[in-house]
């Protein structure tokens, strides 16, 4: 049996290095989330790149002239333009909102790379389907005065 004043020694000693273990249990599994959010950022990164590409692909097709007629005489094609645009800056707003709020605005390297890209591509591609709106508006435009 330890005398009082070695218990509260030795209870005094071990408290910062049983916190410190605590703490080093909890982060492999805090790791994990967070590679697997990463993950999943990447993905939607994938997902919204493509649709860049998409979209590039339709404004190298309007400078070329390739396209015979009207290209969105209803204007369908233009409200979903609005739309892509619409959720991806709510998509940024969203992922920007979580970052303070579940991660308290830190991150690790892996996580905040994504983030920063998943930005940069969102940017990018709402910048794509504003400017392939005023494409579209100046290339039907230009048709519907056309006879024929």
């Amino acid at each position: 049996m330890l005398p009082p004043i070695l218990k509260h020694l030795v209870a005094t000693l071990l408290g910062p290095v049983q916190a410190c273990l605590r703490y080093v249990a909890r982060l492999p599994a805090a790791l994990v989330v967070e590679i697997r959010c990463a993950r999943r950022i990447d993905a939607a990164a994938r997902r919204v790149g493509a649709m860049r590409t998409k979209i590039g692909i339709m404004s190298g097709h309007l400078n070329a002239g390739s396209i015979e007629g009207r290209v969105d005489a209803d204007r369908n094609l233009r409200r979903m333009l609005s739309e892509l645009k619409d959720d991806l800056s709510e998509m940024r707003r969203d992922l920007a909102t979580w970052h303070v709020k579940e991660c308290r605005g830190r991150t690790g390297a892996r996580l905040e790379a994504a983030i920063a890209q998943l930005n940069r591509i969102a940017a990018d591609t709402w910048s794509a389907a504003d400017k392939l709106v005023l494409q579209i508006d100046e290339y039907d435009g230009a048709r519907a005065h056309c006879p024929g």
